[in-house]
């Protein structure tokens, strides 16, 4: 479900502060009011947050190389470095 941001047409309420987060179904219709304190609020758009892609997959030598410890789980369910 996508999530959308609204905040209140008025004054911040002391309820729900400056906006909230609201999870609703793909090609549903905003929401008028807050489902907290009733008071009338409009979508507002949020930017995307980018994420960075990796370059070349992940490898045991780049992580120690990394300063990271590479553990293995064992059969019997422990860990044990690499």
């Amino acid at each position: 479900m996508p999530l959308h941001a609204y905040a209140p047409l008025s004054t911040p309420c002391r309820l729900c502060g400056k906006g909230f987060e609201h999870a609703a179904q793909a090609g549903s219709a905003p929401i008028a009011t807050c489902p907290t304190c009733g008071q009338c609020v409009q979508r507002v758009s949020v930017q995307a947050v980018n994420s960075p892609k990796l370059s070349a997959p992940l490898s045991v030598s780049r992580a120690r190389q990394a300063g990271f410890t590479v553990l293995k789980r064992t059969s019997g369910g422990e860990f044990e470095k690499q």
